[in-house]
């Protein structure tokens, strides 16, 4: 089935309103859900039965089914026995008669030799599942490419990353560039995601990082989104909860959909404030400001000596999906690029500035560019440059 709408995880079926499956239903339905993500195995053994074998998370599937909500089971998945959880990933999704099936695969599978695990794992699922399987991983991939994306996604029919902005309340910023990098994958599938509902230390997700992720969803006409997880909101940000469930998910509205940025170093973003309200930018600057024009300067010098007279000596540049820390290497990288890139000059086409954030759309001759740039004491801590 094509997933469309709004959607939670749950962790431990317990811990979600009990495990009372007319509970769960009724809550289901009163915040407007379409379907409901259940884990059902974690490696090769089954999740959501009790030690006698007993399987409470049997009666809340069904009971969802016949209330008309879709019911997927995720299951994370490690690599050591791709075998034993191709089998058990298959009788949980067969026996359960679930609509859909999730891999959730992340650390274990970035060590070396993982992706022929992947591909016996994931050829045998294929070939016994009938529903639809989607991937559930990292949200910018371009950070983690030892992941065997290709292989995973060779299989699937959506790609389902985890947008999770933690120690960040740029939602829709964050959304836009994981679509970005999703769907520049080989083998790419039709993108889905999936929105924190949960907190870490003293953050957590704002109802306006809520409304704007929805928002951004929209805009991007990405058709189903998701949640993680039920019982951890419910108790602890019931604010969110009402959020999500007050939130109308009509059809997809056509809106043209921003540039995108970039990461920092170690797979985080940097704190980058979204720009206006959500779903929406700010408007444009008319003029650059005195930092805009003293970068677009810099790159019309061609000159990697002359760029790097605006960085941190820690800063970390990207370009495209190359990473590049400390200050010699960013040099070099500007030296190559400057080497290959058109003859032209620069010119500005937009600037927004939020406090230290810069975001630039700039022309070389007939292609198009764009530089999201993280200022600390004036210099640049943290920028992203992309040439199309």
């Amino acid at each position: 089935m094509v997933l469309q709408g709004k959607g939670f995880f749950t962790f431990i079926l317990r811990e979600t309103e009990g495990g009372d499956p007319a509970a769960i239903v009724n809550l289901a339905k009163s915040a407007g859900l379409s379907h409901v993500l259940v884990k059902i195995a974690d490696g090769p053994v089954e999740f959501g039965v009790d030690v006698t074998g007993g399987d409470f998370t049997a009666p809340v599937v069904a009971a969802l089914r016949s209330a008309g909500i879709a019911v997927w089971g995720w299951h994370y998945v490690y690599g050591d026995n791709p075998t034993g959880e191709a089998a058990v990933a298959i009788h949980r999704v067969q026996g359960l008669n679930l609509d859909g099936y999730v891999v959730n695969a992340e650390e274990e599978y970035k060590r070396p030799g993982k992706a022929f695990a992947a591909r016996r794992f994931m050829s045998e699922v294929r070939a016994a599942l009938t529903v639809p399987i989607a991937l559930s991983s990292y949200r910018f991939p371009n950070y983690h490419p030892e992941l065997p994306w290709s292989t995973f996604l060779e299989f699937c029919d959506y790609n389902m990353p985890q947008v999770y902005w933690e120690q960040a309340h740029n939602a829709g910023w964050q959304l836009r560039e994981s679509k970005r990098q999703c769907d520049a994958l080989p083998s790419a599938k039709p993108y889905l995601a999936t929105a924190p509902a949960y907190g870490v230390g003293d953050w957590a997700p704002t109802p306006e990082d809520i409304l704007d992720f929805m928002d951004t969803a929209r805009a991007l006409q990405i058709p189903a989104v998701n949640f993680f997880q039920w019982g951890y909101c419910r108790k602890h940000l019931p604010h969110l909860w009402r959020t999500i469930a007050e939130y109308g998910w009509p059809a997809p509205v056509q809106t043209p959909a921003l540039q995108p940025g970039g990461e920092s170093a170690g797979g985080e973003p940097p704190a980058v404030p979204a720009r206006g309200a959500p779903g929406g930018s700010q408007p444009a600057i008319a003029a650059p400001d005195a930092f805009t024009a003293r970068y677009l300067d810099a790159l019309n010098s061609r000159r990697a000596a002359t760029m790097m007279s605006l960085y941190q000596p820690n800063a970390v540049h990207v370009r495209g999906e190359r990473v590049t820390r400390t200050f010699s290497n960013i040099r070099n990288d500007y030296s190559t690029f400057f080497t290959s890139a058109p003859v032209g000059t620069f010119t500005l086409k937009n600037v927004e500035v939020n406090g230290d954030i810069r975001y630039l759309v700039w022309k070389l001759g007939s292609r198009t560019g764009t530089s999201t740039i993280v200022l600390k004491d004036g210099k640049i801590i943290f920028d992203y440059l992309n040439l199309v």
